[in-house]
Order: structure tokens, then C-alpha cells, then sequence
């Protein structure tokens, strides 16, 4: 139902068939909506929201990590975009895209291209990944690189167990050739590891690395 005062030119309230009237600062507005809304579901849709809500997912369990591998300086932020630039969406924006192979029309996380840092600073190589009484031991070449990587530069490492469990290991990178990193947790086999990964942030957080996968062994 619409109240009008008159027809063309007086105050206008309400709605009525597929459009809204109303008075704002002395003028008449009229807001009109489609009589039918369809949700669209295309093979490609449908495949589209399946990444977006698997991403939101892996968001979900791997999110301290993810908030310390979005936020390099030089994403440029303010209050514009600041939303859009937020580390959930800088997360979305880098793997949508190339983290999922389709099989059977379903997305599926492919681990070794998904990032969880991404960054201007030097990717760290990892040399070995082993499970053990302890946990996971990963190794990495230091590889201190004048006036660009230093000793006391953050070394940030993590894993989710199929249990669930996110575990979450920080240290220097240390000044040794090798470079040794222990993700706690008595981890039993390397069947148990969902997913593991290293990256680098400059000892000024301002910068970070591209996560690297670690496959982990026994």
C-alpha cells in the first residue's frame, strides 16, 4: 500500500506492486525491485561459491597464521579499503584462483599452492620436514643475503593436524648455516598432518615471505 498526497508532485509513502515510495529532504523517491529474483546456479556459479566457502572454511581453522601473513606494508591501506584489504580477503584474493584443482564439479584444496603469507621478502627453502616423539622438526636454509634477510628476522611455521589441531612455532632465523624449526606436538606418523607450512617475516614486520608448503615425513 502507498500514501500519496497527490499523484504527481505531493508526499509519497509506502509500497505498492514492485516499487517503494518515500520523501527524502523534500523529494519524492521511488525504489523499483524485479518482480522475480532467480538464484542463479550455473556449473560455474555453483563452483565459484563452493571455492568461497571452502576458503572461508580454511580461513576459519588456519586464521592466527593467515592475520601474520597479510599484512605487508606494502598492501596500501585506508579508509576506503580498508575492508577490502583486510587479511581474510587478501587471503581469498591470492588463492581463489590458483589453490584448487575441480573434480567431479566439486573444488578441492590443493595444499602445495596454497598460500598463507604472500609477500615481497625472500621465500624460505626448506630442506627437511620429519615427525618424531617431540613433534615436527623442520629444517631451512638460513641463507642470510647482505642488506636484504638478517638474524634476527622471524621465522613463523605451523600445521593443522586431521584432528584439527593448528599448531604454531616462532623463532629468529638464527645466524647458522641450517636453521632448525620444532613444531611441539607428539605427533606420532606424518599421516596425522593435514598441512604444513614456513615463511619469513623482516625483523620490523613490515615485511613477509610467500608461505612455502613442507611435506613432512617420517
Amino acid at each position: 500500500m502507498s500514501i500519496a498526497e497527490n499523484p504527481l508532485v505531493g508526499r509519497l509513502k509506502g509500497s505498492m506492486a514492485n516499487f517503494t515510495t518515500y520523501t527524502l529532504n523534500g523529494k519524492n523517491i521511488i525504489r523499483s525491485k524485479p518482480f522475480l529474483v532467480r538464484d542463479a546456479r550455473s556449473v560455474k556459479q555453483l563452483l565459484m561459491r563452493a571455492r568461497m566457502k571452502e576458503l572461508a572454511n580454511l580461513y576459519k581453522s588456519l586464521s592466527p597464521i593467515i592475520v601474520m601473513g597479510f599484512t605487508e606494508d606494502s598492501f596500501p591501506k585506508s579508509p576506503e579499503n580498508m575492508y577490502t584489504d583486510s587479511p581474510y580477503n587478501l587471503f581469498v584474493k591470492a588463492n581463489f584462483s590458483y589453490a584448487f584443482e575441480t573434480v567431479e564439479n566439486i573444488p578441492v584444496t590443493v595444499y602445495p599452492l596454497l598460500l598463507l603469507s604472500k609477500g615481497s621478502f625472500p621465500e624460505v627453502k626448506v630442506l627437511d620436514a620429519v615427525t618424531n616423539t617431540d613433534g615436527i622438526t623442520i629444517q631451512y636454509d638460513v641463507e642470510l643475503l647482505p642488506e636484504v634477510t638478517f638474524a634476527i628476522d622471524e621465522i613463523i611455521a605451523c600445521a593443522r593436524l586431521k584432528d584439527g589441531s593448528l599448531l604454531i612455532a616462532r623463532q629468529i632465523r638464527g645466524n647458522e648455516a641450517i636453521g632448525t624449526i620444532l613444531l611441539k606436538y607428539p605427533v606420532q606418523n606424518a599421516a596425522e598432518v593435514d598441512c604444513c607450512y614456513l615463511f619469513a617475516r623482516r625483523w620490523d614486520g613490515k615485511k613477509v615471505s610467500n608461505s612455502t608448503y613442507v611435506k613432512v615425513g617420517e
